[in-house]
């Protein structure tokens, strides 16, 4: 007998490939359990219906994410190297993903944008703490003196984070990373405009 824990994972780790390939309403119950070799049942005794696995299968992706990219923050001594890391990190991220079918967060904000509101609500979480984690980075930079006090907080942290993203679905749809390397050579300027 299998541990509860252990399934639950199983076919999280298997549904979230899945969707972030196929895209949620693309991937069928059946899908998930051919996947994972888990029974409907064990699916159904485990999660209330699809939208549950989904929910869960955003979070392990965005998790599993977030895990590589704390690495990179933390490792990096100053907050600009820190914002340089995130750019540099999202480059290898697009040559090789960590999980199949590329961006998840790209992927679940285009299909659940209108479809799937709880899904919805989770990416929007997320990019918050994206966007509040980068917030974090210049603050602490401006109080140690590392960037320039004058900054525009909010604005930085939105144009850094949608030029990520926009770059990211560019290079992914192109097939190249040629405007990935743009957007990042102009992020990386940025941050040495706004760097002390």
């Amino acid at each position: 007998m299998r541990n509860p824990e252990f399934t639950k994972n199983l076919i999280v780790s298997r549904a979230m490939s899945l969707f972030n390939t196929k895209g949620y309403r693309a991937t069928s119950i059946s899908d998930i359990t051919k996947a994972s070799g888990i029974t409907k049942g064990a699916i159904y005794g485990n999660f209330s219906n699809k939208d549950d696995v989904a929910v869960a299968a955003f979070e392990y992706a965005v998790n599993k994410v977030m895990k590589e990219i704390r690495v990179r923050i933390k490792t990096a001594p100053t907050a600009p190297l820190k914002l340089k890391a995130m750019t540099h990190y999202y480059e290898e991220y697009i040559k090789q993903p960590p999980i199949d079918g590329g961006c998840p967060v790209i992927n679940t904000s285009i299909e659940a944008d209108d479809n799937y509101p709880l899904l919805r609500t989770k990416v929007v979480r997320f990019m918050s703490m994206i966007k509040d984690s980068l917030k974090k980075i210049i603050y602490r930079g401006i109080k140690e003196n590392q960037i320039k006090p004058d900054v525009n907080v909010d604005e930085f942290t939105t144009m850094f984070y949608a030029s990520i993203e926009g770059a990211i679905i560019m290079s992914r749809v192109e097939g190249d990373l040629v405007s990935y390397k743009q957007v990042s050579g102009y992020l990386d300027k940025a941050i040495d405009m706004i760097t002390v």
